[in-house]
C-alpha cells in the first residue's frame, strides 16, 4: 500500500515529537521527585534542630521545653514521629504520634560519629538521624531520629506526574493537529500543480503558470518550457510538411512542363530543378526535427564545438588564411543537442568566415536573466567583414533572403539558425563588431 505524503510527514514527526516529549516529561518527573525528596529531608533536618534546641538533659532525664511546638508531634498516627535514644539504644523519649507497634517495623542506620546527619528511605519513611555529644550532662551520647511517611510525598508526585501526563497529552493532541494543518498547507501547491497536470491532460489548461512557491517555480518553469516546445515540435513539423509540399509543387510543375515542351536543355532544367527540390527538403527536414527540449539534453561543451568547427573551417577557407580567434571558457555547456549546436556555430561561424577579411573572433560567456534557473550563455561571433546594414538585419533572418546574392549560397542558414534557438527558448542579436564587421550573439539555455 503506497502512503500519501502528508501520512508519511505526519506520523514521522508525530513518532519524534512523542518521543521527544515522553523523554522530556521523565526527566521533569525524575526532577521533581528529586526536589520532593530533598525538600522533605531539609524538612526532617530542621525538626532536628528543633528538638535539639528544645531539649534538656538533667540527671540523665532527657526533658523538653514546654514552648516547644510541633502539633504533629502530639497526634496519633500524624505521619511525623521522632525519638531519643542513649548510646545503649534505649529510648529516653519518643514523640506521642509514634505508637509503640511500629518501633519493630522502623529501619535505622548505625551512626558511626556524632556530629553527623543521615538521611536515608524505605518503602513507607523517610529518616533523618543525628547523634550529639551532651557536654553540659557530663558527655552524655543522644541519638536524635526523626521520620516522616512517604505517603504525602509520593501523592504530590503521583499528582505532578497525572498533571504532566495530562498537559502533555494534550500538547502532543495540539501540535499533531496543528502539524497536520501545517503540511496541509505546505503541501497544498504541490496538490494544485498534480490537478493543473491533469487538465494539462484533459485539455483544460495551456500552462501550468508560476504562481507556486519558490521552491515550486522552477519545476513548473520548466514543465512549462517542455509542454511549449512540444506543442511548438507539433507546430513546426505540420508547417515543415506544408511548406514542403508546397516548396515542390513549383520544381515539379517546372519539370512536368519543361519535358512536355521538349526542351533541348533538358538535362541542365533537371539538374536545377533537382537542386532546388534537395535544398528544399533538406531545409524543411531541419525545421521538423529541430532541436529536443532543453531539460532533456546533457550539458554540451561550447569550446569544443567551437574548435571543430573553427578546424574545418580554416580547411575550407585555406586560401583567405583566416585568424580565428577562440575566447571560451572550457568548462562552459550549454543545454543544446551536440548536433544542434554544431548546426547553430557552423552556420554562424561559416557566414563569419564566408564574409571576412582576415580574421574572426568568437568568445562566450554565462549571463543570468534574473535568477540561476533562467541562465544563458552568450555566443558571440565576429568578422572584420564590411559588415551588414542595419536595415538589412531583420531581412538575413527570413528564410530565403540575402544581404549577398553575389556569394553562394541558398539564405536559409540564419533562417535556420533562428528555428533552433526558437526551440530552446533561445535568441540571435545582429549588431556592428569592434572589428569592423558583423556582430552575432547567441542566447542559449546555459547547462
Amino acid at each position: 500500500m503506497r502512503v500519501g505524503l502528508r501520512t508519511r510527514v505526519v506520523l514521522t514527526t508525530s513518532l519524534v515529537l512523542l518521543i521527544g516529549l515522553a523523554l522530556g516529561g521523565w526527566v521533569l518527573v525524575r526532577s521533581f521527585s528529586a526536589s520532593v525528596v530533598a525538600g522533605a529531608e531539609e524538612q526532617l533536618r530542621l525538626v532536628v534542630y528543633g528538638l535539639l534546641g528544645a531539649a534538656d538533659v538533667d540527671d540523665q532525664q532527657l526533658s523538653f521545653a514546654s514552648d516547644f511546638a510541633e502539633p504533629r508531634f502530639v497526634l496519633p498516627e500524624s505521619g511525623l514521629y521522632a525519638l531519643v535514644e542513649n548510646a545503649a539504644q534505649e529510648t529516653l523519649w519518643q514523640s506521642p504520634s509514634l505508637q509503640m507497634t511500629e518501633l519493630e517495623s522502623l529501619h535505622f542506620n548505625e551512626l558511626d560519629e556524632p556530629g553527623r546527619f543521615d538521611f536515608h528511605a524505605d518503602e513507607r519513611f523517610f529518616y533523618m538521624s543525628y547523634r550529639v555529644i551532651w557536654e553540659d550532662a557530663g558527655g552524655v551520647l543522644l541519638t536524635f531520629r526523626v521520620f516522616t511517611s512517604r505517603e504525602p510525598y509520593l501523592a504530590e508526585i503521583s499528582g505532578f506526574q497525572r498533571t504532566l501526563t495530562i498537559g502533555v497529552a494534550g500538547v502532543v493532541l495540539l501540535l499533531i493537529v496543528a502539524q497536520y494543518l501545517a503540511v496541509a498547507w505546505g503541501i497544498n501547491p504541490v496538490k494544485v500543480m498534480a490537478q493543473r497536470v491533469r487538465d494539462l491532460e484533459n485539455g483544460h489548461r495551456q500552462r501550468l503558470g508560476e504562481d507556486f512557491p519558490p521552491e515550486l517555480t522552477g519545476l513548473a518553469r520548466n514543465l512549462d518550457r517542455f509542454i511549449a516546445h512540444e506543442a511548438d515540435s507539433r507546430d513546426r513539423y505540420r508547417r515543415a510538411m506544408d511548406d514542403l509540399a508546397h516548396s515542390l509543387k513549383t520544381p515539379l510543375a517546372v519539370l512536368r512542363n519543361g519535358l512536355a515542351e521538349g526542351q533541348t536543355d533538358a538535362d541542365g532544367l533537371l539538374t536545377e530543378q533537382l537542386n532546388r527540390m534537395e535544398t528544399a527538403v533538406s531545409y524543411q527536414l531541419s525545421r521538423a526535427v529541430a532541436s529536443p527540449s532543453p531539460m532533456l539534453t546533457v550539458p554540451v561543451p561550447v569550446a569544443g564545438s567551437t574548435r571543430r568547427i573553427c578546424n574545418a573551417l580554416n580547411v575550407a577557407y585555406a586560401s583567405k588564411n583566416v585568424v580565428a580567434e577562440q575566447n571560451i571558457h572550457e568548462g562552459l555547456a550549454v543545454r543544446v543537442n551536440e548536433g544542434d549546436l554544431l548546426e547553430l556555430l557552423g552556420n554562424v561561424i561559416e557566414n563569419a568566415f564566408k564574409y571576412c577579411v582576415s580574421r574572426v573572433q568568437v568568445s562566450a560567456y554565462r549571463r543570468f536573466a534574473g535568477d540561476p534557473t533562467s541562465a544563458q550563455v552568450v555566443v558571440v561571433v565576429e568578422d572584420d567583414g564590411e559588415g551588414i546594414e542595419p536595415s538589412l538585419r531583420a531581412q538575413v533572418l527570413a528564410r530565403g533572403a540575402r544581404a549577398d546574392t553575389e556569394a553562394p549560397g541558398q539564405g536559409i542558414g540564419l533562417a535556420v539558425v533562428v528555428e533552433l534557438l526558437n526551440g530552446y527558448g533561445g535568441t540571435l542579436e545582429i549588431d556592428a563588431a569592434e572589428l569592423g564587421g558583423a556582430r552575432v550573439s547567441l542566447h542559449l539555455p546555459a547547462a
